[in-house]
């Protein structure tokens, strides 16, 4: 819903990972849910068919906010792709409007990309990650 006009936008997001402060610069995710048309007999389909939920996504951390991240993995004597966590809050608030928000359920990271660039003003990771218990949609489970 469109308040006055305006509409959420990226300083009404708030990305809240326990026990990091990290300032996350970029969040993006998605899940599935595999459906298929089922045949009989004719050309027709008599219904469809269900196969696996998937849910995955990708976060932007500037290189400090990275520094603090493997920081956190050592002093909890695990790598980057064995941390696992439990949950990533993404809140959206705009202004006298009822906060929604997205938990995604235990978060582990699956790859890390870094590109540094003649001119870049600041450097940035990027870490696609998997949502193994799903995305809840303001407090709607995905099945």
């Amino acid at each position: 819903m469109i308040i006055n006009g305006r509409a959420y936008d990226w300083g009404d997001v708030n990305v809240q990972i326990p026990g990091l402060v990290l300032e996350v610069q970029e969040i993006s995710y998605d899940d599935e849910l595999e459906k298929e048309v089922v045949y009989g007999k004719g050309q027709r389909p008599r219904g469809y068919g269900e196969g696996n939920y998937k849910s995955e996504g990708k976060l932007s951390l500037l290189r400090d906010d990275f520094d603090d991240l493997i920081a956190y993995c050592k002093q909890q004597g695990i790598g980057l792709y064995k941390l696992v966590i439990p949950k990533i809050v993404v809140s959206y608030a705009n202004g006298a409007e009822k906060t929604k928000t997205d938990v995604l359920n235990t978060v582990t990271f699956t790859k890390a990309s870094h590109k540094n660039a003649q001119g870049d003003k600041s450097l940035k990771i990027d870490l696609d990650f998997i949502i193994v218990g799903g995305i809840e949609r303001d407090g709607v489970k995905p099945l």
